[in-house]
């Protein structure tokens, strides 16, 4: 049952109109007029880089010393986004994690296909790994997360990195991540929730994939051949929401392969939780519950 506060927040769903590449836009304005109303805090800093021709933007609280590192991708669908609409969440999330966080303004479908935002989120962490020091973070504690698309792209970036030889991140945290774009798990069809429907989803991933199969492992991470060999895993899912299966498979594949996994159901969240204010207690838990996971895994040895 979704939290009643998050239930009256709803309210009564209303009739949304087709998704189209010409409503995008006013989606977009729509979001950015939410983002800006959502409850941010103060960090020490909060700084603008162009990270190999990627806009990032570094959040660091009051530290002593160098601090480990979390570039974080939001979410939208692979269409919806950016540095602004989801500024207040990377502020929680450094705030009460303690350590710096890295927003990444991928490039967006419909106009930027696959692998356009993928290759963006992947230079923007190798970008973080090189600058670690110099921005006043840990070069050895350097982790990779993300929310929903942006964790979708966090599992592709693990597999690239693997199949490259190159180094995993520190961990990966995958809050309800989509990672089968067959959509064909039960969960999708047996929770409904306004808005996140499969019609919504068949059209979001038409538009990441563009031209590409769907069962390509980087798009759908859970198709990949094997799962060995990955960062450890903090998997996130949301009681309430249709990809649920998703994240929960995804994590049963990790562990069955050796890789460390952790995985929680949170109760009564929808699919975007974070994208919601920290002022309604159970997604205020949901953060201090993601911070404290997140200090956890980047203190082990």
């Amino acid at each position: 049952m979704l939290d009643s506060e998050i239930a009256a927040l709803f309210g009564e769903p209303a009739p949304m109109p087709p998704l189209t590449p010409e409503i995008i836009p006013m989606i977009r304005a729509h979001m950015a007029m939410t983002g800006q109303a959502l409850p941010g805090t103060e960090l020490a800093s909060v700084r603008d880089f162009d990270a190999d021709g990627v806009p990032v933007r570094l959040y660091l609280p009051e530290a002593d010393g160098p601090l480990p590192l979390l570039v974080f991708l939001h979410g939208g669908g692979w269409m919806l986004g950016d540095l602004d609409t989801h500024d207040a969440m990377h502020r929680h999330l450094a705030a009460r994690a303690g350590c710096a966080v890295l927003g990444v303004g991928y490039r967006l479908a419909p106009e930027h296909p696959f692998p356009a935002g993928l290759d963006d989120a992947t230079a923007a962490f190798a970008w973080a790994r090189r600058k670690a020091a110099g921005l006043g973070c840990d070069p050895a504690g350097v982790a990779l997360g993300g929310e929903s698309a942006g964790a979708n792209l966090t599992a592709a970036i693990t597999l690239r990195l693997r199949d490259a030889g190159g180094t995993q991140p520190m961990f990966q945290l995958l809050v309800h991540p989509a990672t089968d774009l067959e959509l064909s798990l039960p969960s999708m069809d047996e929770i409904e929730v306004p808005g996140l429907t499969r019609e919504y989803l068949e059209i979001c991933r038409a538009m990441y994939a563009g031209g590409t199969d769907i069962a390509d492992p980087l798009i759908s991470p859970m198709r990949a051949d094997r799962h060995d060999g990955l960062a450890p895993a903090i998997v996130l899912t949301a009681a309430e929401d249709p990809l649920r299966d998703d994240g929960e498979h995804y994590a049963a594949l990790l562990a069955r392969a050796g890789v460390e996994t952790l995985v929680c159901r949170l109760p009564g969240l929808p699919h975007g939780f974070m994208f919601l204010p920290v002022t309604i207690g159970a997604v205020s838990r949901s953060f201090d519950l993601i911070a404290r996971l997140v200090r956890r895994y980047l203190a082990a040895e």
